[in-house]
């Protein structure tokens, strides 16, 4: 009877690590599912225009309608213009990883 209970405790532990740890990811994500820039750069060339990045929001709004899931603050994204620190009309990489830092906080 002992190597029975000591069997099942000993089996309980892996199995309470399965069941715990994707719900801890889950919570570790949850609210930060921010688009990369690379699902933003839809060209490639390491910059977007404001058109490449309207393109890529409704897409990615598509996409998240299509999966059933939320649609939170679709609207209430920042403009292009606030994104474009050195007004040169394109985003490149670091603007937008400033831009979505400031989102963060």
């Amino acid at each position: 009877m002992q190597k029975f209970t000591k069997y099942i405790r000993l089996s309980l532990i892996p199995l309470s690590l399965l069941l715990v740890a994707p719900v801890g990811a889950l919570a570790q994500n949850m609210g930060r599912d921010m688009p990369t820039f690379e699902s933003f750069d839809l060209n490639s060339d390491g910059t977007l225009t404001e058109s490449e990045l309207n393109e890529a929001r409704d897409k990615r709004v598509q996409e998240r309608k299509e999966d059933g899931r939320m649609l939170r603050n679709t609207k209430s994204h920042y403009e292009f213009s606030k994104m474009d620190a050195d007004e040169d009309g394109l985003v490149n990489k670091k603007e937008f990883l400033e831009h979505q830092t400031r989102r963060k906080r």
